[in-house]
């Protein structure tokens, strides 16, 4: 029985963020910085896609640039209120302290910023190649396409945190339902648009 690598790779990516709570203490903003790294990687990615569909197919970057600047407006939107949200969940977060936290996290005697971020734009990039370039998906790919799947996840990102930030505001929530609920999201995601 041959296993896809898809369902792999979707298991490894929900694992990691449910291990960290349950195993290693990781707090929800730690795991959200983990998928900050993973957000950043799909915008490169889209670009490296976006740069490879208007050479191969002949077309002008007015499209990808219109498209660019929307997606990267509601990268920022999304980081904005994903922060905003955070100081409603978790009482007297330090955003810099749990960065460094992030960063200087050691598995192994190794830093985690040091391994992770280049690792996953590493994957990031690995994915880029085998689903999209070998395959040569560039030729008929559509510009809009694309960038219309990643729109729409940035605008149900930001409808999510905002719908948390009015949730809190009635009820306390535990982390473990926002990492619940965080992981089968994306998960979900991966399996439907992917």
């Amino acid at each position: 029985m041959k296993v896809d690598p898809k369902y792999v790779q979707l298991a490894s990516d929900a694992l990691i963020p449910i291990c960290g709570f349950f195993l290693w203490d990781w707090s929800l903003y730690f795991i959200l910085l983990f998928y900050f790294i993973d957000m950043l990687t799909d915008e490169v990615i889209l670009h490296l896609k976006s740069k490879k569909i208007v050479l191969s197919q002949q077309l002008s970057k007015s499209t990808w640039m219109k498209y660019g600047i929307v997606s990267l407006i509601l990268l920022l939107a999304a980081l904005l209120i994903i922060h905003f949200s955070m100081l409603f969940i978790v009482e007297d977060i330090n955003f810099w302290k749990e960065a460094i936290n992030f960063w200087n996290y050691e598995e192994l005697g190794i830093k985690q910023g040091v391994i992770l971020i280049p690792l996953v734009f590493l994957v990031g990039f690995m994915q880029f190649r085998m689903e999209f370039l070998i395959p040569a998906r560039f030729k008929t790919a559509q510009l809009s396409d694309i960038w219309k799947k990643h729109i729409t996840a940035l605008i149900s990102i930001i409808t999510l945190a905002a719908v948390c930030v009015a949730l809190e505001q009635f009820f306390s929530i535990p982390e473990l339902v926002y990492v619940l609920m965080i992981v089968a999201l994306s998960s979900i995601y991966k399996l439907r648009f992917n």
